[in-house]
């Protein structure tokens, strides 16, 4: 797997990849969106994937253009995706960390365009291309009782496991296609 990911398209979403090169500009038109706080909007996560302590609990575009390129300047391990509606308009950020035949994948949505599938449907997409890549695993973590994100996970055919994180994170998992 390598550099920025592909460009993941869908029939109403395209997922373009975020480059040291674009993370200021899709900063400064998401971090309103997709406020990094200290109680993160709903979504699928790996535990901070988008939220460094720079960056929690800010509107500030420069803290999120921080942890973009933080993200993007990692290698080929963390992938992050500026999701977009077929009409341009950046709807929020989709990640995965790729380690070793694991891919752990996150999503989150500004609030004006959640409830229309969109983070379900991107997701599909990336858990899709990921499998197809050859990964065994494509997991995920849902907060405790954060019944929208179980709904996302059970929507895009994560299971959860036994496995609880301190930091009060449920691990899921997608199992893997056959």
């Amino acid at each position: 797997m390598g550099g920025d990911g592909p460009t993941l398209t869908t029939p109403r979403l395209q997922a373009l990849p975020v480059t040291v090169w674009n993370a200021g500009y899709v900063a400064e038109e998401l971090a309103r969106k997709v406020a990094l706080a200290a109680r993160p909007a709903p979504g699928l996560g790996v535990g901070g994937l988008f939220a460094g302590p720079d960056a929690r609990g800010t509107t500030e575009p420069a803290a999120l253009r921080r942890e973009l390129r933080h993200r993007t300047g990692a290698g080929r391990a963390a992938l992050t995706w500026v999701v977009r509606d077929h009409g341009g308009v950046a709807v929020g950020l989709l990640g995965a960390d790729t380690r070793a035949h694991r891919a752990a994948v996150a999503v989150v949505i500004g609030p004006d365009e959640r409830r229309r599938g969109y983070g379900a449907e991107i997701v599909r997409a990336l858990a899709t291309w990921l499998e197809a890549s050859l990964l065994a695993l494509v997991e995920t973590r849902v907060r405790a009782d954060d019944a929208a994100s179980e709904r996302l996970a059970m929507a895009t055919s994560f299971q959860p496991t036994r496995v609880v994180l301190t930091t009060g994170w449920r691990l899921w998992c997608r199992p893997p296609s056959r």
